[in-house]
């Protein structure tokens, strides 16, 4: 892979944890749900570019797959099953909560970039990213009430499996099936949760 290719794939992947940033700070459901879609979109341009690389058909696959259960299915479902209006919002205090995972995200940065690339896998640079996705998508969960935070919470950890296979080893298809239909039942089941109680306490948990 040569160096205009990284720069690329650093690019669209540095978007990731942008994303994540704007749905934890967002009290909002509405626009939370459609950023969700759009962080899926990252990833599907992310599978596709590499298709160019790689040619393998199966990332080809996976961008579609993506763009159809992520970016159009997974926000359509939320949206529509749930009913939210532009106004609805979840009780956080947004601003507090912002501060508080800009710092987080800073800090599991700095944590990762020294333990975990500089010592364990340096040629891997770009496992970053999605490494701190991950850590988003857990942070997010834990820091939210709401259920329909809790499974945008989800969908992120997801996604960052989806980037860390896509930049260490090209998922076969088969895996990608299985992630589409552990997402869609996700959706499902929790919109069936939250058209009967959309807010949770902590000591509650979903169980799969």
């Amino acid at each position: 892979m040569d160096e205009l290719s990284q720069e690329i794939i650093l690019v669209i992947s540095s978007l990731l944890p942008l994303t994540a940033l704007y749905i934890q700070g967002q009290a909002y459901f509405v626009p939370a749900v459609k950023m969700i879609g759009i962080q899926s979109g990252v990833i599907a341009s992310l599978a596709i570019f590499y298709y160019f690389l790689t040619g393998d058909p199966d990332l080809l696959i996976l961008g579609g797959i993506l763009i159809f259960t992520r970016v159009f299915l997974t926000p359509y479902i939320l949206l529509r099953v749930i009913k939210y209006r532009t106004w609805d919002r979840e009780r956080v205090k947004v601003l507090s909560s912002f501060l508080i995972n800009v710092t987080f995200f800073l800090s599991i940065t700095l944590v990762l970039l020294y333990a975990v690339l500089i010592r364990v896998i340096p040629e891997q640079y770009l496992v970053l990213l999605p490494l701190i996705l991950f850590f988003q998508g857990m942070f997010l969960i834990a820091s939210r009430k709401s259920t329909t935070a809790h499974i945008l919470g989800y969908v992120e950890l997801e996604n960052s499996l989806v980037v860390m296979g896509i930049i260490l080893i090209p998922p076969p298809l088969i895996i990608d099936a299985t992630v589409f239909l552990d997402v869609l039942g996700l959706v499902v089941i929790s919109s069936v949760i939250i058209v009967e109680k959309r807010d949770h306490e902590p000591e509650e948990e979903l169980v799969g």
